[in-house]
């Protein structure tokens, strides 16, 4: 689950302009991807243990 979330913070730390509130973006990125990627399955526990580890993947975000 920690590489996978990795890549998806790497994917997003690419786009060049992010505005408002880093993590609801971060958020709204993943279910993006994970939509276009059709990874129903696991969609929602993964979604669910982002918000239940906000504070840390947040960290991650802001970190160059």
């Amino acid at each position: 689950m920690e590489k996978f979330l990795d890549l998806l913070i790497d994917e997003f730390k690419k786009i060049k302009r992010v505005r408002g509130d880093l993590f609801a973006n971060f958020l709204s990125f993943v279910q993006l991807f994970l939509t276009d990627k059709k990874v129903d399955k696991y969609k929602e526990s993964i979604l669910k243990y982002i918000v239940a580890n906000r504070s840390q993947i947040q960290l991650r975000l802001k970190q160059d």
